[in-house]
């Protein structure tokens, strides 16, 4: 099974800024300031940071979503190509400097958070996004019903894909909606206009922050992707049991931050638990830096185990 054809060592990634394409490739191991040092002098960004201070390699096996999924994709649809230690010690490269070449099985995707079992990667090639200068932060306030509808409104409107973000953020027992918006500042009285239209149709309170930097929530110590229509509930019900649960509600995922005080493998096995048989039924999973993944069933291990064998022979 030749999983890995044979590549020289000069078709590896090396590092590049391609400011006409938008790519840039850099260590796995850069944080938030190596990205913005490269990128920004060219008005370029890569939106999808959730920590100012750990790795790229850190924030990726994290959560295969951030905040700006909402409007950008996974992590998986913003990462071109990979430089990819295998355990026997050769780099592979895999993908290209661009957003799709082929057709076929994604390995991209599949090593991007397949764990250590198979390697790790060396070098990312990232997708990046125009940096228009100007980013604002709208809150809505109000009840559960106020706030549910907000969602939808933003959700199902002819803005929805000028949104980076649209956030259901419960802290102990107060809600908030929080919408990300990026643009050119002079359109920022446009976007604006269309909040306040939102909270005045939903009876909930906009405080509207702008110039600001993009809020960065760190890593989510458990991740569970569900439905959309199921997001918020459940990020509602997690919040009960955790320091803050953010919902990403367009990607239908619930990024929970647990007390750092706590035993966070045991508690966050036990916060779990409860609904892992309904995230089956469902298509859905879970993830937690701090736990093993989920088993997978006999057909996958027995596949799983097949290409283990064959990358561990390259």
């Amino acid at each position: 099974m030749n999983v890995f054809p044979p590549m020289q060592h000069e078709r590896l990634f090396v590092p590049f800024l391609d400011e006409v394409d938008g790519t840039l490739c850099l260590p796995a191991n850069a944080i938030a300031a190596d990205i913005h040092s490269q990128a920004h002098a060219h008005r370029l960004r890569f939106p999808l940071l959730l920590d100012e201070a750990t790795t790229l390699r850190e924030q990726i096996a994290a959560t295969t979503h951030a905040p700006v999924s909402c409007r950008f994709g996974p992590y998986c649809d913003n990462i071109l190509g990979i430089n990819w230690r295998l355990p026997s010690g050769r780099i592979a490269r895999i993908g290209e400097r661009v957003v799709k070449t082929t057709t076929g099985y994604d390995w991209l995707r599949f090593l991007l958070h397949s764990g250590s079992r198979y390697g790790e990667p060396v070098d990312y090639v990232l997708r990046l996004r125009p940096d228009y200068g100007f980013t604002a932060i709208g809150r809505f306030d109000g009840d559960t019903k106020a706030l549910r509808s907000c969602v939808s409104k933003l959700l199902h409107s002819g803005w929805m894909h000028w949104w980076d973000a649209v956030d259901y953020v419960t802290e102990g027992r107060a809600s908030f909606v929080r919408v990300m918006i990026h643009c050119v500042p002079e359109q920022a009285p446009i976007f604006a206009q269309q909040l306040e239209h939102v909270a005045a149709s939903t009876s909930t309170q906009l405080t509207l922050q702008s110039n600001v930097p993009p809020p960065l929530d760190g890593l989510p110590d458990l991740v569970i992707k569900t439905t959309p229509d199921r997001v918020i509930g459940l990020s509602a019900e997690l919040a009960h049991a955790a320091r803050r649960c953010v919902a990403l509600c367009y990607s239908g995922v619930v990024h929970v931050y647990m007390n750092e005080s706590e035993d966070l493998t045991e508690r966050t096995q036990a916060l779990i638990q409860p609904y892992t048989a309904e995230l089956h039924t469902l298509g859905g999973d879970w993830h937690s830096r701090w736990l093993p993944s989920t088993p997978p069933t006999i057909t996958e291990s027995a596949w799983l185990n097949t290409l283990e064998e064959a990358i561990h022979e390259h």
